[in-house]
């Protein structure tokens, strides 16, 4: 019941009869410089509702350790694709091209489910962190349009994720269009690297 109320928010929140599905998804600040969650809500606010769900904060001393063991936990399913991942501190970056992981309608593709679900299963045992989805795109087309597509590509895979049981509390989004290219926009190589989706697991602390 939870969930279905939370994708009726999601989903009132995003509607407008008379404008397109691309621009109304935009009107709705997902990008926000304290990264928005989906329930609308900062990070400082959801950790004492998470502590409420019985999740408990890491200490300093503790997310080192923890965030490593997470890491090395994921590391033999994700050899097995092509999903990129490296550590940042104590934060873990997993990188996918967009056009593995979602269809031209924003769904996530059969073919990479079950490493996601993999990564989701990890996640539902080990759930002292927060989970950042980013999408970031080339800089073919204007620059509004381009967050706008990133900000509806990270939307999609955090309802994926929702749906499979990450509570939204620990989900949080953002779209960052073309501001942050890793690759030559001029080739095409390097355009389908900067179309990426980047999941950011930072330790609940």
């Amino acid at each position: 019941m939870k969930k279905i109320s939370l994708l009726l928010i999601l989903i009132a929140l995003t509607s407008c009869s008379s404008k397109p599905r691309e621009e109304t998804m935009s009107m709705v600040n997902y990008a926000s410089a304290n990264r928005t969650s989906l329930t609308g809500k900062s990070k400082i606010v959801q950790k004492p509702t998470l502590i409420k769900l019985g999740i408990k904060p890491l200490t300093l001393t503790e997310a080192r350790g923890y965030m490593h063991n997470l890491f090395n936990a994921l590391i033999p399913d994700l050899e097995k694709t092509n999903i990129t991942y490296q550590m940042a501190g104590n934060d873990i970056i997993l990188t996918i091209q967009s056009h593995i992981i979602l269809d031209e309608d924003m769904n996530v593709i059969s073919s990479i489910r079950p490493q996601l679900d993999n990564i989701i299963r990890l996640l539902s045992v080990n759930n002292r962190n927060f989970i950042e989805i980013i999408g970031h795109t080339s800089s073919v087309g204007p620059s509004y349009s381009n967050v706008v597509k990133s900000k509806n590509m990270a939307i999609s895979v955090a309802k994926y994720f929702m749906d499979r049981n990450i509570i939204p509390e620990r989900i949080f989004m953002n779209g960052m269009g073309e501001s942050q290219w890793i690759a030559d926009n001029t080739t095409r190589e390097g355009r389908l690297l900067n179309h990426r989706i980047e999941i950011r697991i930072s330790p609940l602390i």
